[in-house]
């Protein structure tokens, strides 16, 4: 679908949702849902706890919607607020020493893997999810939003307020950086295909 197609059918959607049609907010999120959860559990660590954030950051922005003023897209508004969300969740649970994730971190997980953790990564994909997750914050967030989040340049560049340019930057230095710490452990090029 086209960007302004995109952003019409959002629009039209908004204003049902403002004339009470419940049913269309699930519309309008429901494409979404996915990648927000899987964000949730980037950042919270745990299945559960992501889907217990995401659903407090889907009714937070079914509140706010009136004050939604479009100068980004639903997502990049959505995404924003359940990212919020979680940072609030990690402060929340700060005072637990035994929590293993760093609030300021953003670490990658695969979502193929069920709530039950039953299944495991492959030496490879653990491999390349443990080396992008020993990147710097903004190289690792670029990554995770341009190649698992699936997010344009422009999406980027509105998230994280900066031009494009820099996006693209970054996320050349981020691939550089990514390509060194594994060609210095002694492994192939083989993950380069981005």
């Amino acid at each position: 679908m086209e960007k302004a197609e995109q952003r019409d059918r959002e629009r039209a959607l908004i204003d049902r949702i403002q004339k009470g049609d419940a049913d269309a907010y699930m519309d309008l999120v429901g494409e979404y849902r996915i990648r927000l959860f899987r964000k949730a559990c980037s950042i919270v660590g745990e299945p559960e706890d992501a889907e217990d954030v995401l659903q407090d950051a889907l009714v937070t922005a079914y509140r706010a919607l009136p004050r939604f003023r479009g100068e980004s897209g639903i997502y990049t508004w959505l995404y924003r607020i359940v990212v919020n969300k979680c940072r609030d969740f990690l402060r929340s649970r700060k005072s637990n020493p035994s929590d293993p994730v760093d609030p300021g971190q953003t670490v990658i997980m695969d979502d193929r893997i069920n709530v039950e953790k039953n299944l495991e990564l492959s030496d490879d994909a653990g491999y390349l999810i443990a080396k992008i997750n020993e990147l710097d914050d903004k190289y690792r967030e670029i990554l995770v939003n341009r190649y698992y989040d699936e997010m344009s340049y422009e999406e980027i560049a509105d998230l994280i307020q900066v031009n494009i340019g820099t996006v693209k930057s970054r996320l050349f230095k981020a691939r550089e950086l990514l390509k060194r710490s594994i060609i210095r452990n002694g492994r192939g090029e083989e993950y380069f295909s981005f």
